[in-house]
């Protein structure tokens, strides 16, 4: 069976645009993940913007 993923990307948009960075939080406790707990491989995203 695959491992679940323990984690969730979160992004806020303000008109579809991306403000910010990506935030990992803990799918359970929504805890912030911490640097070294982020999965090695994220989800695929679009092009990254600057």
């Amino acid at each position: 069976m695959e491992k679940e993923h323990q984690y969730k990307k979160m992004l806020i948009t303000v008109n579809g645009k991306p403000v910010g960075r990506e935030l990992w939080i803990d799918k359970i406790t929504y805890a912030k993940a911490t640097m070294h707990e982020q999965p090695e491989k994220p989800c695929s995203q679009g092009p990254e913007t600057a």
